[in-house]
C-alpha cells in the first residue's frame, strides 16, 4: 500500500490545489492512505475526507501546527485530530488573526531592507488566506523590480530558494522577523492530544542540529509520539540519523511529501521512501494506546 501522509491544500497560505484536487491527484497515482497536513489549519480536512470516500482513499484527518520551544522553530504533525474540536478551531484561528494583523509591518520591514513587494501579491500567493513566511518571499521572487538583486538571484536558483531564504532571512531570530503569535510546544502538543491526535514532529533536521537531540527528548516527555524520517526535505544521511533514534528512544516514524505544488515545484506527491502500510498501522496502534476507540479529552 502506497501513503504519503504530508501534503497541503489551499488551505495553507502556500498550497495551491484544492482537497477535491489533491485526492484526485492522489487516485491517479495510486495512493490509497493519505494526510491532509495544512499549516495552522483544518480547513480542507472534512472535505478530503469526503472526497477520500468518493475515491476510496483513506484521509487521514491530520494538520500541521507551527510552534516554539527553547528559541526552536517546530512544526508539529498532529494525525487523528478531530478537525471540530474547539481547542483546536481556535489555536487555528488565533494564529491566522495575528498573521493578518502583521502583513503591512512585514511588508515594511523587507522594503526597508532593500526589497520591492506588494500587499496584493503577497494576498494573491495565498489566496487570501493568512500569509506565510513564503508567500512574501514568493512575491519578492516574482516582482521584476527585484530582478538585479544578488540575494534574490542567489536564492532563486537554489532548490527550495523561497524556502531557504525564510529560514535565512524571516525565520525566528533572523534579520527580518518581526513578532509574532508562535505557541509554545507544550500548548501545540496538548491541543493535539485533546482534539485525539497524535504527535509527529516534522522533517526535524530542517528546524534541529544533530546535537540538539535532547529537545526531541523533551519535546517526546510532553506527548511527542515520534518523528516524521523520510520527507523531501531529508538527506540519506538525515534518514539513517532519526531512523536510528526512533529505533533507540522506541518511537514510531512516518513519510510524507511536504506536497505543495508550485511553491515547491520539484516536491512530487507520494515520492518517499518506507511509504507502505506500516507506518499508517503504527500510527493507529499509538492512537489506540493513547485515547482506545475514542477521542481525546
Amino acid at each position: 500500500m502506497a501513503i504519503d501522509l504530508h501534503m497541503h491544500t489551499n488551505a495553507s497560505g502556500d498550497g495551491q490545489f484544492t482537497a477535491q484536487e489533491i485526492v484526485e491527484m492522489a487516485s491517479k497515482i495510486g495512493l490509497q492512505t493519505i494526510a491532509i497536513t495544512d499549516h495552522d489549519s483544518v480547513a480542507s480536512v472534512e472535505a478530503g475526507m469526503m472526497w477520500g470516500e468518493k475515491y476510496n482513499i483513506e484521509v487521514i484527518p491530520a494538520c500541521e501546527l507551527f510552534s516554539q520551544y527553547q528559541g526552536k522553530f517546530l512544526h508539529i504533525l498532529g494525525y487523528y485530530i478531530d478537525p471540530r474540536n474547539s481547542e483546536l478551531v481556535g489555536l487555528c484561528k488565533e494564529v491566522a488573526e495575528d498573521s493578518l494583523k502583521r502583513i503591512d509591518l512585514q511588508i515594511k520591514v523587507l522594503r526597508e531592507g532593500g526589497y520591492y513587494l506588494e500587499k496584493g501579491k503577497v494576498l494573491e500567493q495565498c489566496s487570501q488566506n493568512a500569509p506565510l513566511y513564503s508567500n512574501y518571499v514568493q512575491a519578492i521572487f516574482e516582482d521584476e523590480r527585484n530582478k538585479n538583486n544578488p540575494v534574490v538571484k542567489e536564492y532563486r536558483q537554489k532548490d527550495m530558494g523561497n524556502i531557504k531564504f525564510c529560514c535565512d532571512f524571516i525565520s525566528m531570530g533572523k534579520s527580518f522577523y518581526i513578532p509574532q503569535y508562535i505557541p509554545d510546544v507544550e500548548l501545540v502538543l496538548k491541543t493535539i492530544q485533546q482534539s485525539g491526535g497524535v504527535s509527529i514532529l516534522a522533517h526535524p533536521a530542517i528546524n534541529l542540529k544533530k546535537g540538539e537531540n535532547f529537545i526531541i527528548d523533551d519535546l517526546v516527555c510532553l506527548g511527542l509520539a515520534g518523528l516524521e524520517v523520510y520527507t523531501s526535505h531529508h538527506t540519506p544521511e538525515n534518514e539513517k540519523f532519526y531512523q536510528n533514534y526512533c529505533n533507540e528512544k522506541q518511537l514510531i516514524y512516518t513519510c510524507g511529501s511536504d506536497f505543495h505544488g508550485h511553491f515547491k515545484p520539484k516536491v512530487k506527491l507520494g515520492e518517499i521512501k518506507k511509504n507502505t502500510r506500516e507506518v499508517v498501522d503504527a500510527l493507529k496502534a499509538v492512537r489506540t494506546a493513547k485515547f482506545g476507540n475514542g477521542k481525546g479529552k
